[in-house]
């Protein structure tokens, strides 16, 4: 869809397929035609939310360059043709990790190709390799001065009732949410646990021999709120034992 006159986003199929390597699902994939120099040039762009790097079993650098190197490949036949390896568009794949580990917090990485070169003086156009770029963000539990990182820390880790998340969002970032936002918004709920865990550690914290009811209550009620969900799937998230449930249910 146009934004202006100079961007133009348009969505793209999510699954990548190869006979050889299986089927790839992405979060969020779309195409961006970007001025330059008076020409537009299409770039594909790629955003992966990462609710926790706190259990998963792999290096999770190697699976970014492997769905960058993906994004590169699976465009064959698509974006270029036969041999016409000049047509390749550049990737730029975003990584947003939450419930991350307390080294890697309130930080931002960037990988891109390089070249060194080893002998001579010949050097090579940056456009002809430098093919993608791997953006990292990370977000944690440490307190960020990162204008970013606390727009998305705002977004993903915090619970907070919808008027205040939209006021924050109004007054620091000049961010209305419209209606047609804010369903966008009740649609992500599923990334929400690491905050729903960090609500539940900070609760706990504060009464380490038992979370009270109107802890609990005031959690659900938070949720429910900012993310759409209902006092069941809410519950569920906070991990509240299904006899607690009965008991609060008329309180909500």
């Amino acid at each position: 869809m146009p934004l202006d006159d100079t961007l133009d986003i348009s969505g793209k199929n999510i699954e990548s397929g190869s006979p050889n390597e299986g089927v790839v699902f992405f979060d969020i994939i779309f195409d961006a035609l970007i001025p330059k120099v008076g020409e537009k040039v299409k770039v594909i762009i790629n955003i992966e939310a990462q609710k926790t790097t706190k259990t998963i079993h792999y290096k999770l650098m190697k699976r970014a360059v492997y769905y960058a190197a993906r994004l590169i490949s699976s465009q064959k036949e698509k974006e270029f043709h036969n041999d016409n390896y000049n047509d390749i568009k550049k990737v730029f794949y975003i990584w947003v990790c939450m419930d991350v580990q307390n080294y890697r917090a309130d930080s931002i990485q960037e990988y891109k190709i390089t070249e060194n070169v080893l002998h001579g003086k010949f050097k090579d156009d940056t456009e002809n390799y430098d093919l993608f770029r791997i953006v990292v963000l990370n977000l944690g539990q440490k307190p960020t001065s990162h204008r970013l990182l606390k727009l998305l820390h705002l977004l993903f880790m915090e619970i907070l009732p919808s008027d205040e998340k939209k006021k924050i969002l109004k007054d620091d970032y000049n961010i209305e949410i419209t209606r047609d936002m804010r369903r966008e918004l009740e649609k992500m709920g599923g990334l929400m646990q690491p905050a729903v865990d960090l609500a539940v550690k900070k609760a706990v914290k504060k009464n380490t021999k038992e979370v009270d009811k109107k802890s609990k209550l005031e959690a659900i009620r938070n949720a429910v709120q900012s993310w759409g969900l209902s006092a069941e799937e809410a519950m569920k998230g906070l991990k509240i034992s299904p006899a607690l449930q009965q008991e609060l249910k008329p309180l909500l």
